[in-house]
């Protein structure tokens, strides 16, 4: 009988050295296959996959997008950050520069509107507004400034507007007072301002002698400001 307990106390030991065992190597593998996430961000591609490699994690690309530093095949972000814990085997997911984006808005300043036009459509871009002014340096129909300039980058399909220069500003008059003169003194004046004429007559009635040939009514009104090309329209008695 004692043979028997004796038996039955060195298995029950030795049950509970192996169940102790066990849960130490349980719990040395769990502390085992935890893992501090290294730092990916700023290393290109080749050297990632080797670093998860060594540290028995896993890689996944979310995508890939266009950067304005990065170069191509490089980290520039990463899930889960660097130094968080993780197990073994688990994923670490990364966003991968394409390199700087090849659609560069072009420099189309100094180029004819129509040009500028076509040098946008062909780089792949959309034209945005067109928007003019005078300019006493800049020939008319010819590219002021662009927006965005160029240079920048910019998504294909993206807009780009000018400002286009006019030519130099036009010269304006203030129309003078011609109703009363004589005709000839009238259309002197005219003449003297570089400015078109177009004359008609009709009868003055009253007491106008007929020999004198009088502006009835002008067209623009006296004090109107007109430009260097206006057409003065004046009805002349006869």
């Amino acid at each position: 009988m004692k043979r028997l307990l004796k038996g039955i106390g060195i298995f029950i030991a030795l049950v509970g050295v192996g169940i102790a065992s066990a849960f130490a190597v349980i719990a040395l593998l769990l502390q085992q296959e935890e893992v501090r996430v290294p730092d990916l961000v700023g290393q290109d591609l080749v050297s990632v996959i080797e670093t998860v490699r060594q540290q028995g994690l896993l890689l996944g690309v979310d995508r890939r997008e266009p950067h304005p530093s990065w170069p191509r095949d490089t980290v520039i972000s990463q899930t889960p950050a660097s130094g968080s814990g993780t197990k073994k085997g688990r994923q670490v997911r990364v966003v991968v520069s394409q390199g700087p984006s090849e659609l560069l808005a072009p420099n189309l300043v100094g180029e004819n509107y129509r040009k500028a036009d076509i040098m946008i459509r062909l780089a792949g871009f959309a034209p945005g507004d067109v928007s003019r002014v005078s300019s006493d340096s800049v020939e008319r129909d010819v590219v002021i400034a662009q927006y965005p300039e160029a240079g920048n980058q910019l998504e294909k399909g993206g807009a780009i507007g000018v400002l286009v220069s006019t030519g130099k500003p036009e010269e304006l008059y203030v129309m003078p007072r011609l109703t009363g003169k004589k005709a000839e003194e009238a259309l002197r004046t005219i003449d003297r301002l570089g400015l078109q004429r177009r004359v008609r007559t009709r009868a003055a009635g009253g007491d106008t002698p007929a020999a004198d040939r009088i502006v009835l009514s002008q067209k623009p009104s006296a004090g109107h400001p007109v430009s260097a090309d206006a057409t003065v329209e004046l009805v002349v008695s006869r």
